[in-house]
């Protein structure tokens, strides 16, 4: 997939969460000119935010062409080309650390949030703002259900972990954070529409690539805008957050 294509994925996934990101910054006191560390920033879709709200924000990311197309897109927003298990960063370099539907697709997502944590200020918050439960997805009526099946296995096929959402609050516990909170994205349905439909299917397309026939994605492709426009379609994915605060005396 071209890097506009992902920048599109990534904007998108980035309105699912806008509302959560709010609360969540809200709750951990973020004020105007915080350090905010961005792990897994991708193509920079949330530096819009952080700059809104006036924060000191670095992107980092594993991906050197992601980082170069951030950089270009953000003037404000300093970005880094590095892994999140070994993070080019002193300790205590920022106030907040946080990524966004990272996770998932890490091997050792609890080395990655030590790291966070290691880099984050006593007093500052290790946040992650998104990350899915693809085992526990809803899908109906059964046109959906088909297309789940064929997502989730695409999406183990490229590696990642279906059942990160539901072990991120163990993941945070066992990474020396207090003041853990752990919530759930609440689902939300708009009027069904085709521009809707749309930007969520090329999603889902992508996903299907070369694990299903070209013919049989268009068809099913069909299928599901009827039922979809019809109102018909719910597909629900659990996207759960958790929060820890670094203790002061570490």
């Amino acid at each position: 997939m071209r890097l506009a294509e992902w920048q599109d994925r990534y904007l998108l996934q980035a309105t699912w969460t806008k509302n959560l990101r709010n609360y969540i910054l809200a709750q951990v006191g973020a004020r105007a000119e915080d350090s905010i560390l961005d792990v897994g920033c991708g193509t920079g879709a949330l530096f819009g935010d952080y700059e809104q709200r006036h924060l000191s924000a670095t992107g980092m990311d594993v991906d050197f062409q992601r980082c170069e197309w951030a950089a270009s897109n953000s003037a404000q927003t300093r970005v880094v080309n590095g892994n999140a298990f070994s993070l080019p960063f002193a300790a205590d370099s920022f106030k907040l650390t946080a990524c966004h539907y990272l996770l998932l697709w890490l091997k050792n997502p609890e080395l990655a949030i030590k790291e966070m944590r290691r880099v984050t200020s006593p007093g500052g918050w290790v946040i992650a703002f998104a990350e899915p439960d693809y085992e526990a997805r809803i899908d109906h009526p059964d046109i959906f259900r088909q297309i789940g099946r064929f997502q989730n296995h695409s999406l183990e096929f490229q590696g990642v972990n279906l059942s990160t959402g539901r072990q991120l609050g163990a993941i945070f516990h066992q990474s020396a954070l207090e003041s853990v909170r752990i919530g759930l994205l609440a689902g939300q349905w708009m009027e069904p529409n085709t521009e809707t439909f749309s930007a969520e299917w090329d999603m889902i397309a992508y996903d299907l690539g070369g694990m299903v026939p070209i013919a049989e994605i268009l068809e099913l492709k069909q299928k599901a805008e009827k039922a979809w426009l019809a109102g018909l379609g719910t597909v629900f994915i659990p996207t759960f957050y958790a929060y820890g605060q670094v203790p002061s005396n570490l």
